[in-house]
């Protein structure tokens, strides 16, 4: 085997992503020091040690940089996550359970979140198709959450799962608005279970 086709991959895809790395962390530790409206991709290239240009190729905005440090910190917990879901009895209760601990997420560094949904948005609306490991880990939780309920007869087949990838997202961002509206007066079980219900109500068979 020669070092090219290593196991850890070739010297090129190492040290790129290497520097994807090094930008995330650098970029992400001065959002945390100065907060995300006030750091600029110059400062994150300057502070990485990286022509700005090579920024750019890397994230062509700021927040591309926060959506694959969140895609990546998603993955590493879905693996657990979709253990835990595939033990509930239902897809409600695997809804509510999911975005329960994605809205402690949102909590927990509000305002990256908050950059990171709108730019989630922007996304879901797109009309380009998305590869796999293009994904968020939350259409990639949806995914497995779908999957579930449709072995367990409860969601429909016979709708796009992108569409319903996409539905269950604006359900989490619907969760996500009233707790950025009235974060003090935010009642998250009484929310999410509004939330839930309205995606179960728009993919689940209909009763006869």
């Amino acid at each position: 085997m020669s070092r090219k086709d290593s196991p850890g991959g070739s010297r090129v895809e190492r040290k790129k992503e290497g520097t994807k790395k090094k930008i995330i962390n650098t970029a992400m530790n001065l959002f945390k020091q100065q907060g995300f409206d006030a750091t600029t991709m110059e400062q994150i290239a300057s502070e990485a040690d990286i022509a700005k240009g090579t920024l750019y190729n890397y994230f062509p905005v700021k927040e591309a940089i926060i959506d694959e440090y969140i895609k990546r910190s998603s993955k590493e917990k879905n693996s657990e996550r979709i253990s835990r879901l595939a033990q509930l009895p239902d897809t409600r209760s695997r809804l509510v359970l999911a975005f329960s601990e994605l809205i402690q997420g949102v909590q927990a560094q509000k305002e990256i979140f908050e950059k990171y949904l709108v730019y989630q948005m922007k996304n879901t609306i797109s009309l380009q198709r998305r590869e796999k490991a293009d994904k968020s880990g939350i259409q990639l939780l949806a995914e497995e959450i779908i999957e579930l309920g449709q072995k367990n007869a409860e969601i429909r087949k016979d709708l796009p799962v992108e569409a319903m990838v996409d539905f269950f997202v604006f359900a989490f961002i619907e969760v996500t608005k009233q707790f950025y509206k009235e974060p003090e007066e935010f009642k998250a079980h009484e929310v999410i279970g509004q939330c839930a219900d309205l995606f179960m109500n728009g993919v689940m068979y209909e009763s006869e």
